[in-house]
């Protein structure tokens, strides 16, 4: 009985996981994007084009992919 219950519940949590994971992988790449953001002072980024957002980034990947 234990063993069931311990199945039952790993698979649900598998499930949740499954289901946050968008939204992990924006939340990571949004930070990648904002620490590089911060670790350059304002006269450092006058010549670099911005990094794209998530939605942005996810386009290019897929259009790349093809």
């Amino acid at each position: 009985m234990i063993r069931f219950a311990v199945l039952l519940l790993a698979l649900l949590w598998l499930q949740l996981l499954a289901g946050c994971t968008d939204n992990v992988r924006r939340g990571i790449y949004e930070g990648f994007r904002v620490r590089n953001d911060l670790q350059n002072s304002p006269s450092e980024r006058v010549g670099k084009q911005e990094a794209p957002d998530y939605q942005q980034y996810e386009r290019l990947r897929k259009e790349q992919s093809r």
